[in-house]
């Protein structure tokens, strides 16, 4: 009994640092729960087909799994004029293809837009509509139209790589 009672509790003990050990730390789990691109260009190169503007702009995304939500930022300067034609979220799309018919999946407000700006906002993966493999396999984007780029003038691609 007295030797059952020594090889137990080492081996409670070994079993106990085994299970710490194991955990999975909040960073790893983060690494596959959160994804986040920063400075992503948007460019007239972008834009198909291609625009001739000089305008440029740098996207920001974050895309959580745990609430669904894709949350995105941007700047502009240089356009040709001001986006009243409209700004939105199009897909699906990978780099290099448009959609067609070039209706957004979500209208992003032009309201006191100018040449040079910034608008934020948030989109729900749904799965209906917006499907989350689809983006975080790059296949939706935000474009900036204006009177003189009636098709786009600059776009960036929404991707996590």
């Amino acid at each position: 009994m007295k030797l059952l009672k020594l090889t137990a509790l080492p081996s409670l003990l070994l079993a106990l640092l085994f299970f710490v050990a194991s955990c999975e730390p909040d960073a790893e789990l983060k690494k596959t729960t959160d994804f986040q691109k920063r400075d992503i260009p948007m460019t007239g190169a972008q834009v198909v087909p291609t625009s001739a503007s000089p305008a440029l702009g740098k996207l920001n995304v974050f895309y959580t799994r745990e609430t669904r939500i894709l949350t995105y930022d941007f700047t502009w300067s240089g356009l040709s004029g001001n986006p009243t034609v409209g700004i939105g979220v199009y897909g699906l799309a990978p780099e290099g293809y448009a959609v067609s018919p070039t209706t957004p999946i979500q209208t992003i407000s032009t309201t006191g837009t100018t040449t040079t700006g910034s608008r934020s906002g948030t989109l729900l993966c749904d799965g209906v509509v917006i499907k989350e493999q689809d983006l975080l396999n790059g296949m939706y984007y935000i474009m900036l139209r204006t009177a003189a780029y009636p098709a786009g003038e600059i776009r960036a691609q929404i991707k996590f790589q």
